[in-house]
C-alpha cells in the first residue's frame, strides 16, 4: 500500500515538473546585429564621432600650446635668472602632468556621452525584445552567440527588426 502511494505521487510530481518544463518556451536574439542596425544607433554613431574629433581637436590644441611654450622655455632658459627658469620649469612640468590628466577627463567625457546618447536606443530595444517575447508567448530570451545549439523557429531576432521597422 505504501509503495502504491509512494509512486502514485512520484508519477503525479513527475507529470508536475514536466508540464511546467514543457510550458516555458525559449527564445534566442541577435542583439549586436539589431543594435548595429538601428537609425538610432547610426545617428548616435555620427554624433559620438564627431563629439570625440572635437575633443581630439582641444587636447591637440593645448599640446600644441604646451610643446610650444616647452620650446620658447628652452631658447630663452640661457638669458633667464635661476628663480625665474626653475619657476617656469616648474609651471612646465605641472602643464605636461595636466595634459595625462586632461586625456583621462576628454576619455571619461567621451565615454558618459556615449551612454546618454546610446541609453535610450537600448532602451528602446530591450522594450521591444520584450513586447515580441510576450506577443509569441516567450518566457525567456537569450542571446543567440551565447547558445551552441538552439532551433532556428526560436531565433526571434527577424520578429524585432520587423517591429522596429529594420529590413
Amino acid at each position: 500500500m505504501k509503495r502504491l502511494l509512494l509512486l502514485a505521487i512520484a508519477l503525479v510530481s513527475a507529470q508536475f515538473v514536466t508540464n511546467v518544463f514543457a510550458q516555458t518556451k525559449i527564445g534566442y536574439i541577435n542583439v549586436d546585429e539589431i543594435f548595429a542596425l538601428m537609425p538610432e544607433t547610426r545617428k548616435a554613431d555620427s554624433s559620438l564621432a564627431l563629439y570625440q574629433r572635437d575633443l581630439a581637436d582641444e587636447y591637440n590644441k593645448q599640446e600644441t600650446e604646451l610643446n610650444t611654450a616647452i620650446e620658447k622655455f628652452i631658447k630663452d632658459s640661457v638669458t633667464m635668472s635661476p628663480a625665474v627658469k626653475e619657476a617656469k620649469r616648474s609651471d612646465l612640468q605641472s602643464r605636461v602632468s595636466g595634459m595625462s590628466n586632461k586625456k583621462q577627463d576628454y576619455n571619461a567625457a567621451f565615454e558618459k556621452e556615449k551612454e546618454r546618447q546610446t541609453q535610450p536606443i537600448r532602451d528602446k530595444l530591450l522594450a521591444t525584445i520584450k513586447a515580441v517575447a510576450r506577443e509569441n508567448g516567450y518566457g525567456h530570451i537569450l542571446y543567440r552567440d551565447q547558445a551552441i545549439v538552439f532551433p532556428e523557429s526560436d531565433d526571434i531576432t527577424p520578429l524585432v527588426k520587423r517591429k522596429l521597422g529594420i529590413k
